[in-house]
This record gives C-alpha cells, sequence and structure tokens, in this order.
C-alpha cells in the first residue's frame, strides 16, 4: 500500500515537473435587459387624465363694447348702471321720463378653456407623447443574455520517457432570450403599448386639446404653479406625479458588454492541469495491464489528489468543511439517482399495464369469437 502511493506521489511530481501547458480563454459577454417601470406609471395616470379631458376647466370672459342701441344684442343690469354712470351716451328724455340712450354697453360673454391648468395639461400631454415614443424606441425588441466561452487548453508533459498529450476544446454559450409577459393581467408589454398608444393619441382628438392647439401659446415649463386646481383635486395632483417622472426620468435599463481574448496563467489554467492530471492517474490506473491496484486504493488516490487540490486552493480548509462538502454532495447525487430511478420505474411500469391492457383486449376478442 505505501509503495503504491509512494509510486503515484512520485509520477504526480514527475507529471506536473514535465508539464508544459496553456489555455487560450476568449469570451464574449452581451446583456440587455429593459425595465418597464415608467408603463406601469404611465398606465396608473392615464385614468386621472382621462378625468380632466372628459371634464376641462372653463371661465367666463366678459368683452365689453359700446355699441349703438339698434346693435345692442341684450340690455343687462351692468348696461344700465354703465349708463346712468355716463350720461353723456343719453340722446334724449321723453315727456313719460323714459331715457332714450344713443349708445349702451353691450357685454358679450364667451366661455374659455384658456386657463393655466388647461395649459398645463396640454403640455403634459404633448411631452408624455415624445416621452412614450422615446421608450418604445429605446426598448424596442426583447431581452436578452449571451455568454460565449470558448476555451482551448493544450498540454505535454512526460513520465518515464512516456510522452502524454491532451488537446480539449470547450465551447459553451448560453443564450436567454426574454420575452416580454406584460406583467400586469394577460396582456403582453407590446398589446400594454398599443393600448397605451391609442389612448393618448385618443386625448389629441379631445375638445380641449383641439382648443388649446390652435392658441399656439407658450408651452408650461417647471416649476409648476401650485394653484387651488393643482393642489387640492386628485386628478391634477396625478398629473403633477407624471410630469415629475417624466422630467426627472432616469433609464434602468441594463446594458453590459465584456470580449477579452488572453492566455489563462492563474487558476483555472491550474484546474485544468489538475483534471489532465487526474486523467493520467485514471488511465494509469484502468488501462495498464501491469497493475494490480484494488479499487479501493484507485479511490483512495483519486481523493488525496482531490483533497490536495482544494488544500492548494483554500489552505484554511478543515476537514469538518471538507468532510460535509463530500456529505453533500454524496446527498445529493443518491437523491437525484433515486429519483431518476423511480422515473424509470414508473415509465415501465406504466408501459407493462398498456401491454396487460392490450393483451386482454386481443384474449377477449378471441374468446368472443370462439
Amino acid at each position: 500500500m505505501d509503495q503504491e502511493k509512494q509510486e503515484v506521489l512520485d509520477d504526480d511530481e514527475l507529471f506536473l515537473h514535465n508539464l508544459n501547458s496553456t489555455l487560450y480563454v476568449k469570451k464574449d459577454y452581451d446583456l440587455k435587459e429593459f425595465d418597464y417601470g415608467w408603463l406601469d406609471l404611465i398606465e396608473d395616470c392615464l385614468p386621472y387624465l382621462d378625468n380632466i379631458i372628459r371634464n376641462p376647466k372653463r371661465f367666463i370672459i366678459n368683452e365689453e363694447e359700446i355699441v349703438k342701441v339698434e346693435l345692442a344684442r341684450k340690455v343687462t343690469v351692468e348696461s344700465v348702471i354703465h349708463l346712468t354712470q355716463h350720461t353723456n351716451l343719453i340722446q334724449d328724455i321723453d315727456k313719460d321720463g323714459d331715457v332714450k340712450p344713443s349708445k349702451i354697453l353691450n357685454i358679450n360673454k364667451e366661455e374659455s378653456m384658456d386657463t393655466y391648468e388647461n395649459r398645463f395639461i396640454h403640455t403634459l400631454l404633448s411631452n408624455l407623447r415624445l416621452f412614450f415614443e422615446m421608450r418604445v424606441s429605446a426598448t424596442s425588441g426583447s431581452s436578452y443574455c449571451l455568454d460565449k466561452n470558448i476555451l482551448k487548453y493544450e498540454a505535454n508533459t512526460k513520465v518515464y520517457g512516456e510522452d502524454l498529450k491532451i488537446s480539449l476544446d470547450v465551447s459553451d454559450v448560453t443564450k436567454n432570450i426574454q420575452e416580454h409577459s406584460g406583467d400586469r393581467g394577460e396582456l403582453t408589454y407590446a398589446e400594454r403599448i398599443r393600448k397605451v398608444k391609442s389612448q393618448i393619441d385618443g386625448f389629441f382628438g379631445s375638445e380641449l386639446m383641439q382648443i388649446l392647439s390652435k392658441l399656439h401659446f407658450e408651452p408650461v415649463r417647471s416649476p409648476i404653479k401650485k394653484t387651488n386646481v393643482i393642489l387640492k383635486n386628485p386628478n391634477f395632483r396625478k398629473a403633477e406625479e407624471l410630469w415629475n417622472f417624466i422630467q426627472s426620468f432616469e433609464s434602468k435599463d441594463k446594458t453590459e458588454k465584456e470580449k477579452r481574448d488572453f492566455f489563462d496563467k492563474g487558476v483555472l489554467k491550474n484546474e485544468y492541469d489538475q483534471a489532465f492530471l487526474m486523467t493520467f492517474i485514471a488511465n494509469k490506473n484502468f488501462i495498464s495491464s501491469s497493475q494490480s491496484t484494488t479499487e479501493s486504493n484507485i479511490i483512495n488516490q483519486m481523493i488525496q489528489r482531490l483533497v490536495e487540490n482544494l488544500l492548494d486552493t483554500d489552505p484554511l480548509l478543515t476537514e469538518d468543511k471538507i468532510q460535509e462538502a463530500f456529505l453533500k454532495q454524496i446527498k445529493i447525487i443518491k437523491d437525484r439517482n433515486e429519483s431518476r430511478s423511480k422515473k424509470i420505474y414508473g415509465i415501465l411500469e406504466d408501459r407493462l399495464e398498456r401491454e396487460e391492457k392490450s393483451l386482454n383486449d386481443v384474449l377477449d376478442l378471441f374468446r368472443k369469437e370462439a
């Protein structure tokens, strides 16, 4: 036993002493992950904007004009009061005391939507449409992650005049495309975006937006005036929340790229060197006809190399931690094998039941014919 162990250790030292190896690594990593929190907030605010659009704020404009009596549309209390204050507009007073003015004050009352609050909503919706189009353009396509690693390991060594060579190519490509589920109800992100676009476009066809667009007023700018309506009306408070969100928006989309092309000379290369050594030990024990090593000795030798490799990686590793790790892996593998066996047995039992049923059906048919 001791002689065999010493022989393996001597071979290991000779193997590693003569080892000449290279590990070429090519890495290509590309991540694009879109955040749709902006869509959630817009959807939350749309019902409040709809309330404002359907019931816009209006005020009455009084246009005063001095006109000839015959052109006056309506004589109001204000007209009479104005006449008493401007007697020069009285043309004549008849014997019955009736006053005949030459001109009179005419007041035209008109409704107007040209309020600060309405101009704020008009500007907000214009900004919202632009912001929405920019975000849709920026988040077109699906989130994805491409992780591509190509490794080429080449090594050679000599043990007691025997030349050993290995060449290993490893290509690890992971491509994960995340389809947009939508996260709200049964709608996908694309369906939600189309729905929001339709609602925003509908707002621009409303009376409020049509009338204010013709006024060509100066757009409202931050900071927003804290009028009573904006402060107290829940619809306008939500509109201001959306305004502030757009003004201070910072994209949370993730874009990461990494491209590297190098020869590794660290831990990864050492792991491949150890794997080459373990392969050499396995071949030496299992293939060589001159070996009389027992299965127990082979397992001990393999475990010895594994433990040495672990201690080289972490010198502070304790026996308890090594034992805990081994026991944990043994349990995982046993559970996995047991689960696999149960599945296989289940498939076989199901197959046998179906074959038995089929055979019984055939026998029943023969009995009926007999």
